[in-house]
């Protein structure tokens, strides 16, 4: 009996924290990229974003070249053109 719901409640915890690969991607990409830019909605970022941003990330680029790779990842307001002309 104990064994059986042991079993039982491993299984139903571990499918509860099971992440699929575009969840793994946008948890890690939501965890790190404050380090570079700050106020980005992730949630509002494609799987090409995500994507790219998460191979700039762990790129051996110093910090400052991973920023600007990054804000020209994401565009708009955080690219050079959109800081230039506001």
């Amino acid at each position: 009996m104990f064994r059986t719901a042991l079993v039982a409640l491993i299984l139903s915890s571990g499918t509860a924290m099971a992440l699929g690969p575009q969840d793994q991607l946008l948890a890690n990409v939501a965890q790190e990229l404050p380090h570079y830019v700050q106020g980005v909605d992730v949630n509002s970022l494609s799987r090409n974003q995500l994507s790219a941003i998460y191979m700039i990330m762990y790129e051996s680029r110093s910090a400052g070249d991973k920023q600007r790779a990054i804000r020209s990842v994401l565009g708009g307001q955080y690219s050079l053109r959109g800081l230039l002309f506001k």
